[in-house]
Parts: C-alpha cells; sequence; structure tokens
C-alpha cells in the first residue's frame, strides 16, 4: 500500500521527478534530474540484491544518489562502506474521522492551494525537514505548480501568527493516504504546529487508511494520532560519484 502510495507521488511531480519506464516488474525507478538523485522503490520483498537490481543501482549511482526504499525490510545489500541504511517504522493508520480538530490558540493551518502558498509551504520543508540537496532554497524544485493540478494531491500549511511554520504533503491515490515531509521550522517546533497539520491532512480524506514512514522525532506524534507500526522499514543510500567523476567504492 505504501509503496504504490509512493511511486504514484513521486510521478505526480513532473517535471522536478519522472517515472521511469521499462524497469523490472515489482520496482519503480523515479529520476530526479533536479537533486541529481535516483529514488527505486520495492512493491514486493526482495531478500538479496539480484543481478538486475545490482545493475540498476551501479547505472543510478553514477548519476547521482540513490534511496532504495524498501518497505519489507527483507532487502540484503552486500557490505559497503559507502552504503547507509536508516531503519524506521513504516505506519498505518485506519480509515476513520480523526475526531475533534485540535489546533492551538494563533495556529491556522490552510490548503496550500495557489502558488504562492505552495512555495511558503515548500521553504518550510525544505529548511524544517530538512532537505540538503534542495538548500539554499529556490521555489519549485521540490514542489512543481503543476502538483496544485494533480487530482488527491494536497499540500497543508499551517501559520503561526502570520508567519509559515509547519506544513506537510498528501497524496490519495484511491487506496490510501500517503504522509510525506511533515515538518516545522526549528524556531516553531513543540509547540502544537505538526499536530495541526496532521490533523487537517487526516480530516480532508477520513474515508481511507493513512501510510507513512516514521522518523524518530515523529514516530510519538503518530502514534497518538492512531498511527501503528505495521513493518521496519530500511532506506538503502549510495552516494553518488565523487569530484572528477570517480565512482563510489574504487577510491584505491
Amino acid at each position: 500500500m505504501y509503496a504504490g502510495n509512493a511511486a504514484a507521488m513521486w510521478a505526480c511531480l513532473a517535471p522536478v521527478a519522472r517515472l521511469v519506464p521499462g524497469t523490472a516488474g515489482g520496482v519503480s525507478v523515479i529520476d530526479i534530474p533536479v537533486q541529481r538523485a535516483t529514488r527505486v522503490i520495492l512493491h514486493r520483498p526482495l531478500a538479496a540484491r539480484t543481478g538486475w537490481l545490482g545493475e540498476l543501482l551501479a547505472a543510478a549511482s553514477q548519476r547521482g544518489r540513490v534511496v532504495v526504499e524498501d518497505s519489507f525490510g527483507d532487502l540484503v545489500l552486500p557490505p559497503a562502506g559507502e552504503v547507509r541504511v536508516d531503519r524506521m517504522p513504516l505506519m498505518l493508520r485506519p480509515a476513520g474521522d480523526p475526531g475533534p480538530r485540535e489546533t492551538a490558540v494563533g495556529i491556522q493551518v490552510v490548503r496550500a492551494a495557489g502558488r504562492g502558498a505552495l512555495a511558503e509551504a515548500e521553504r518550510v520543508i525544505v529548511d524544517g525537514f530538512p532537505r540538503p540537496a534542495l538548500q539554499p532554497y529556490r521555489p519549485g524544485r521540490m514542489l512543481p505548480p503543476q502538483a496544485l493540478l494533480v487530482p488527491g494531491w494536497r499540500t497543508w500549511l499551517a501559520y503561526r501568527g502570520a508567519e509559515p511554520a509547519a506544513a506537510c504533503c498528501a497524496y490519495d491515490d484511491g487506496a490510501a493516504l500517503g504522509i510525506y515531509w511533515l515538518a516545522a521550522l526549528p524556531r516553531y517546533r513543540s509547540l502544537g504546529l505538526g499536530r495541526a497539520v496532521m490533523f487537517a491532512a487526516l480530516a480532508a480524506d477520513p474515508e481511507r487508511p493513512a501510510v507513512l514512514v516514521a522518523t524518530a522525532a515523529g514516530e510519538r506524534l503518530y502514534a497518538s494520532l492512531g498511527f501503528a507500526a505495521v513493518s521496519e522499514a530500511a532506506w538503502y543510500r549510495i552516494p553518488g560519484p565523487r569530484r572528477g567523476g570517480e565512482a563510489p567504492g574504487r577510491r584505491r
């Protein structure tokens, strides 16, 4: 459920991302040229680095950074000093209304339905998540204006007073609601902004189960909103080539 939603979500972000055609069944490959990055999303368990997957990752790592998302936690990549793995809970919330709205005084949550609000939300995510590959911030490199026209796509933005303070993205693919990139700017953390943004996203699509991959910082918040861990996802991060085109792992 999560893998299908994530692949469809990335495909919505054209032109900053594109789904690569012709890949093997059970795998989605997303090229993200603006970040010099490739995303590989597994739709089924893979217990080992098969030949075709190894070739795919080797080719992609020549172009830039690679992230392999394994929602099942079964993939085993050969030991390599430059491959980092992050293990995080994949969490599911059953369909249902989140209940009475919980918004602290001074916080307003809106759907970013225009270019100006979308750019404000994008900046909060880039600086608050943070997204180093997109810094210094320039609008449209993560959330292109075209996303405003995608059915099922919503970007939520919370203001503290008049200042943009927290944001997240949500994508309804018809089967589930995927929650992505919940972030608050450092000076606005622990003030209830993340909860307010999440509540707005869940309340807008109560008929869908919701899925997300949690960071350590967000797991407690998600659990309080009805999410429960269903697996331990493993994200393998492979750096791109060094300066001068030297490939990772080939330095003597």
